[in-house]
């Protein structure tokens, strides 16, 4: 974490279901910024917790989304910058100074970190996908290394790497809503919430980037800022995230594709996976012997992915690692340095 305060910073948490991970994130945070603000979005933070101490509590009479908690705590503070962070981030070292100096050099409203899956740093997250942003700007920029016959799992594995190769910040059309620096002052200055409160969850964050981009302002990544994303640990809503995944996306398609949205390219579906059924513990996977990388997805088509480079003749996840992805379906492969799959697994996790 970093060693000093940032004084013009005001942390935005917001929790669902997740209150001791908000919990403990705030108590990381408390020496860092100058405020905490956690929107209790689920209303499980009593009037005697603890969190008081460190965190001013926002408690709306009803869940009220995402993007509009967000905006609620922006309009509930006077610090230039917004850390907007899930509650299952975790930031390393000095995170919050690359972001803040990249913000403040690059005249960049808009930053925000890479993103490991573990602990240990071992799983490289993926950029965010962003669909159709994501595509749109691949039709656009000359790549050497997708051949003209392009799927979704080639685009995946080229922006995967291209993605982690960077070694300064860089543009990128969309950035993850997991944890962003956001300049409140340009926001208001130029009239613009940081969130389109229409998407209750998901796709805020791709409307944000595409908002700043028809404003001819590029989101920033940065590459020296790295934290951990443990993901996808906040409660099932009543509505089902699939369905409000849904209702968002029809949303941002008719807002900026009104007479249709461009057609995904294909991907390719692998299907020679060996089974290995419930498991309540993690697999240990013996992998070929020029195995370079190994991929975990919650979907068979690896259009996005989880990334470890390996020296090993196996890999397991870490126990930590292991307690922390959710009960359901993954899928794994070994590829080799030149981008060739080769072996396939499948598991559900079922503790």
């Amino acid at each position: 974490m970093d060693p000093t305060p940032q004084q013009d910073i005001t942390a935005v948490i917001i929790n669902y279901g997740s209150l001791k991970d908000t919990s403990e994130l705030a108590g990381k945070l408390v020496e860092l910024v100058k405020k905490i603000i956690v929107v209790d979005n689920s209303n499980d933070i009593s009037s005697g917790d603890r969190l008081h101490k460190t965190a001013e509590v926002i408690t709306p009479l009803k869940n009220i989304g995402y993007g509009k908690a967000v905006n609620l705590a922006a309009a509930h503070t006077d610090t230039r910058w917004l850390l907007i962070l899930n509650p299952d981030v975790r930031l390393k070292r000095s995170c919050i100074k690359h972001l803040l100096d990249a913000s403040v050099q690059l005249h960049a409203p808009l930053c925000g970190p890479r993103f490991y899956w573990d602990d240990a740093r071992t799983l490289q997250l993926p950029p965010a996908l962003g669909h159709p942003l994501r595509l749109l700007s691949d039709k656009h920029v000359s790549n050497k290394n997708l051949s003209d016959d392009i799927n979704l799992s080639a685009l995946g594995i080229t922006r995967h790497e291209a993605f982690w190769k960077e070694q300064a910040p860089f543009t990128e059309p969309v950035l993850s809503g997991a944890c962003l620096l956001a300049d409140n002052h340009w926001f208001q200055q130029n009239k613009m919430p940081i969130f389109d409160e229409d998407f209750f969850l998901y796709y805020e964050d791709t409307d944000l980037c595409a908002r700043l981009m028809r404003k001819g302002v590029m989101p920033i990544c940065v590459a020296q800022a790295t934290a951990v994303h443990y993901w996808n640990q906040s409660a099932e809503p009543p509505e089902s995230k699939t369905e409000l995944m849904r209702v968002s996306e029809k949303i941002f398609l008719d807002k900026y594709y009104p007479d249709g949205a461009p057609s995904l390219p294909p991907s390719n579906q692998a299907n020679e996976f060996t089974e290995l059924g419930n498991l309540d513990a993690a697999p240990a996977l013996l992998l070929s012997s020029n195995t370079r990388y190994v991929d975990i997805g919650a979907q068979n088509d690896f259009i996005v992915f989880a990334r470890a480079t390996v020296e090993q003749s196996s890999f397991t996840f870490n126990r930590a690692m292991w307690r922390r992805i959710r009960n359901g379906s993954y899928y794994f492969r070994a590829v080799d340095q030149d981008r060739n799959p080769l072996q396939f697994w499948h598991w559900t996790k079922s503790v």
